[in-house]
């Protein structure tokens, strides 16, 4: 989950979001920091996401996005 996390503070470095469980109620990213977040996905794990992933579900928590990258196919270390 170290990957996650260094993707997410590429997104917004300033964050902690090793404490969160809602990434979104709690400030920590809004729909143009998933969108951005979307695109480093894809780039790191050479996935092609589809339009429904960009669900806020998907991008609450360090669980809900290697539950997403889980279900595109990605194994090993997330």
């Amino acid at each position: 989950m170290k990957k996650i996390i260094d993707i997410l503070k590429q997104v917004n470095p300033k964050n902690d979001y090793t404490g969160s469980e809602d990434f979104i109620s709690d400030g920590l990213i809004d729909s143009m920091d998933m969108q951005d977040l979307y695109s480093l996905l894809e780039d790191e794990y050479k996935i092609e996401l589809k339009g429904t992933d960009l669900a806020p579900q998907n991008f609450m928590s360090i669980e809900s996005i290697r539950d997403l990258l889980s279900r595109r196919g990605v194994v090993g270390d997330i």
